[in-house]
């Protein structure tokens, strides 16, 4: 049927009661899992389709959570409405932390379900029963934001025997627990590797890489921030500058952090180290010391630093 992929994988759903955030996480030998199996809205849920999955359940099980139906009322209508539900392998969790769980008959084994506090693994097809308790175990074992434990759980799942045909693919999706109008802007992260040897080791590199960036999204696009709002204290610029070393140490040779650094120092009146920072961003990419000169041009820099054009 068109609807239906053949996702023989493991899934952990999440809650972090303390920000409200929901997550889930999927790995498979399939390449491509996030196009089939992970579905998430901010101040809605998130959904895990798999086995012979219908990618439907997705988007409509979104659609009636957001329509106020609880998790378990959402995934038990489209159940009855399903005829091969028995093929089916799926898990609903609400902003209330509520969930919906589903393992058909005919999944093929092992397949199983485990549930802890704020969070639930499943998996089929997979090398022994074990491998949902430990995805969970994991979880809850694991330090750090709902991001790095999702990662964390599926490490663990992965480690206990995981998806019995290896590993090929791997997807995360993290949204805010808040209503909101725009669903689109409650996305915390949205993280795919469609094809790799260890794709659970690349979405953690790609999960640090995307804090990296973030903190430097933190000091360079905020309009009232170090880089384009007025001049701030000392404390700004010295924790912005923390920042940026610290994303520039995790990026390695992409020069990005070390760019936006130069502009930091120029802004805050030390254009000596500005200098440095601009020939070693430039040493991997020379076209940063025009794209240097184009920021001075549109007023970027201004006082402390330099003023723009005249």
């Amino acid at each position: 049927m068109r609807g239906n992929r053949l996702l023989l994988t493991y899934s952990l759903l999440a809650r972090d009661p303390a920000t409200g955030q929901l997550g889930v996480a999927s790995q498979s030998h399939y390449l491509g899992v996030g196009s089939v199996v992970t579905w998430a809205e901010a101040g809605t849920g998130v959904v895990a389709t798999q086995a012979f999955a219908l990618r439907s359940y997705g988007p409509r099980g979104l659609a009636l959570m957001r329509a106020g139906k609880s998790a378990p009322d959402a995934l038990r209508q489209l159940l009855q409405a399903d005829a091969d539900s028995e093929i089916r392998q799926v898990a609903f969790l609400d902003t209330a932390g509520d969930v919906g769980i589903h393992s058909g008959q005919r999944c093929i084994g092992a397949a199983g379900i485990a549930t802890g506090e704020h969070v639930v693994g499943l998996g089929n097809m997979l090398d022994n029963d074990g491998v949902p308790q430990a995805m969970v175990r994991g979880f809850h074992n694991a330090d750090g934001d709902l991001a790095h434990r999702l990662v964390a759980g599926l490490r663990a799942a992965d480690d206990a025997g995981g998806d019995i045909r290896g590993r090929q693919s791997a997807a995360m999706l993290v949204v805010d627990g808040t209503p909101t109008d725009a669903p689109w802007d409650g996305i915390v992260r949205e993280l795919r590797v469609e094809d790799h040897h260890d794709p659970i080791g690349e979405l953690s590199r790609l999960l640090d890489l995307n804090d990296a960036v973030d903190d430097i999204s933190r000091v360079v696009f905020d309009p009232n921030g170090p880089i384009l709002g007025p001049p701030q204290p000392e404390s700004v610029y010295r924790s912005a500058a923390a920042r940026l070393a610290a994303a520039a140490t995790v990026l390695g040779d992409n020069p990005e952090a070390i760019f936006w650094a130069a502009l930091l120092q120029e802004r805050w009146g030390h254009p000596d180290a500005a200098k440095r920072l601009l020939e070693a961003a430039a040493r991997h990419n020379p076209r940063l010391e025009t794209f240097f000169e184009r920021c001075v041009c549109i007023g970027n820099l201004t006082p402390p630093g330099l003023s723009g054009p005249a």
